[in-house]
């Protein structure tokens, strides 16, 4: 697996309780003890430190800073400028780390012990300014562990320099050795599902990080049911499950049964219930009587997506007007019971398709900010006449008020259908399915928008001769985008893909593909993004001529 490197890092200055340096200097070189902070923003402190990131411990990498009065330049290790006509006293500077040496994505904190009390302290890994002129508090600072390439493996010098309001300054150093494993690489063995035919199309994390995996699973009462399973975050173990949903008339990648968390632990599940109706079904995993409540819909409705809202839930999907045709359907449910609050139907206008002969449907949906983003695919005609399908986003208040509508224009490719959405950390949100030129195959295809709902940038995967799509996507901690679908390998076989990219430009950060021990096809359904940016991933892969679903937790 070929893998490709970009390098990231992001730093920030925390506050936490104030030190009392005049008391620190009386007792001695005893640092303030590191428990007194977790690392995290206390709410309500103030600081005067400055907040920067930049890339690290790179010999050409710059900053710029506004740096407190009394920060000087590095490199000074011990300066002294006293009052006119005497010597000022020294500065002793010391630099501990917290914890010395990482083997996982996490925080770092600085902590700087000084002689007397400092207006101000610059932190640099080797020449690399972190942060300038940070006001002494403990930790003066958190550096951010979030890959192998951020601030990227090997031994980094963390050097502190203290500035005095007499203008002395003095420097300490201290190295930290970072070894995170490479991105796409396991946390931990795969968990695969043994016994009849399964398969793994949704994922939610759980409050405690463990997994929450909706799917499908063949019985012999039954047939084919819809099933949540929780998976412990540490070692993939099952903790609770298979729990039946139910009969389902469509199950697989792209097409559910979908899953959404809430706050409280609870997950929701939308699935296609036998006799092709919209269900959505609240389980609470791990409990005696896990399953809540469940709410079904009209006859000849489909769910794909779905979504949790505050006080409701959202499921997308279609109804069936005709063998092949539908129109893309939005309800929204209560939370609490499952009573239908709303519910709202996108197809093309009466004069543009008379007969209602053209197909919409909605695959996926997220919340962004205080906005809902439904996301689908929709038949327009094109010059000559022939129906083609493109992307459409519609844009909805919580409340079920729809804001805006966009199809693409079919710039970069004549067909292409959105099959997820995810919001950005930065504002907006991105958006992922296929396209292609019609009669070839398809290629993954990837947009972004503005907070406003704007079509920006635009980029596909080249992969001649492979059909490929993806069903989810995401964005970590470093803004790396992550998508996981498949594509198409030998005439009769297919893999899941899962690969990162740094954004729409730029080669993939790093690749997994996973082929199943049989034949078949293989799929990566659906992903979710830790805090951290593990990534927690879910499909069905072929093994003794059937599907088998899986589950994979992977390095960001």
């Amino acid at each position: 697996m070929q893998r490709f490197v970009k390098l990231v890092a992001s730093f920030s200055v925390l506050v936490g309780c104030t030190v009392d340096w005049d008391a620190v200097a009386q007792a001695g070189k005893d640092l303030p003890s590191l428990s007194s902070s977790s690392g995290a923003v206390t709410s309500g402190a103030t600081t005067d430190a400055t907040s920067m990131t930049a890339p690290a411990s790179t010999a050409g990498s710059s900053m710029t800073s506004g740096a407190a009065p009394g920060s000087g330049s590095e490199g000074d290790s011990a300066s002294a400028a006293g009052d006119e006509g005497g010597e000022a006293e020294p500065l002793e500077v010391e630099v501990f780390l917290t914890p010395s040496s990482v083997h996982e994505v996490g925080e770092v904190q600085i902590g700087v012990w000084t002689s007397r009390p400092v207006t101000a302290i610059d932190i640099f890994d080797g020449d690399a300014p972190l942060v300038l002129g940070a006001a002494p508090k403990e930790p003066v600072a958190v550096l951010e562990v979030t890959s192998d390439d951020a601030p990227g493996d090997g031994l980094h010098t963390i050097r502190a320099v203290g500035h005095t309001a007499d203008n002395v300054s003095a420097e300490d150093e201290e190295d930290l050795l970072v070894d995170v494993a490479p991105g796409g690489t396991d946390v931990w063995p795969p968990y695969v599902h043994d016994g009849p035919l399964s398969g793994f199309t949704g994922v939610a994390l759980l409050d405690d990080y463990s997994i929450a995996a909706s799917g499908f699973l063949e019985t012999e009462e039954e047939g084919l049911v819809a099933v949540v399973v929780k998976l412990d975050s540490a070692t993939s173990s099952v903790e609770a499950g298979p729990i039946s949903l139910g009969k389902v008339s469509l199950a697989g990648a792209g097409i559910g049964p979908a899953i959404a968390a809430s706050e409280d632990g609870a997950v929701y599940v939308a699935s296609t219930r036998a006799g092709s109706t919209w269900a959505v079904s609240k389980v609470r995993p791990g409990e005696p009587l896990p399953l809540v409540w469940t709410a079904t819909g009209d006859p000849k409705t489909k769910a794909f997506g779905i979504a949790f809202a505050g006080d409701r839930v959202v499921v997308v999907g279609a109804s069936e007007v005709a063998p092949g045709t539908h129109d893309l359907k939005v309800w929204w449910v209560s939370a609490a019971d499952g009573k239908l609050f709303e519910q709202a139907t996108f197809a093309a206008s009466l004069q543009d398709d008379p007969k209602n002969g053209l197909d919409e449907l909605g695959r996926g949906v997220a919340v962004v900010e205080d906005e809902l983003v439904v996301v689908g695919e929709r038949q327009i005609y094109d010059e000559l006449n022939q129906k083609i399908r493109r992307a459409v986003v519609l844009r909805y208040g919580l409340d079920g008020e729809l804001l805006d509508e966009w199809t693409s224009a079919g710039e970069l490719l004549e067909e292409d259908g959105a099959m997820a959405v995810a919001p950005l950390r930065d504002g907006g949100f991105v958006v992922t399915g296929w396209g292609r030129d019609v009669l070839t195959i398809r290629q993954v295809l990837t947009r972004w928008f503005s907070a406003t709902g704007e079509a920006g940038a635009v980029r596909f995967e080249p992969t001649p001769g492979s059909d490929a799509i993806a069903y989810a996507v995401g964005e970590d901690r470093e803004g790396k985008i992550v998508l996981a679908g498949s594509r198409k390998g030998l005439v009769t076989d297919q893999d899941a893909w899962i690969f990162a990219i740094p954004g729409p430009l730029g080669v993939h950060a790093w690749d997994v593909v996973r082929s199943g021990p049989g034949k078949g096809p293989d799929d990566a359904a659906d992903l979710a993004i830790g805090p951290w940016g593990h990534v927690s991933v879910v499909g069905s892969e072929f093994a003794e001529l059937q599907p088998r679903a899986y589950a994979l937790r992977l390095y960001p």
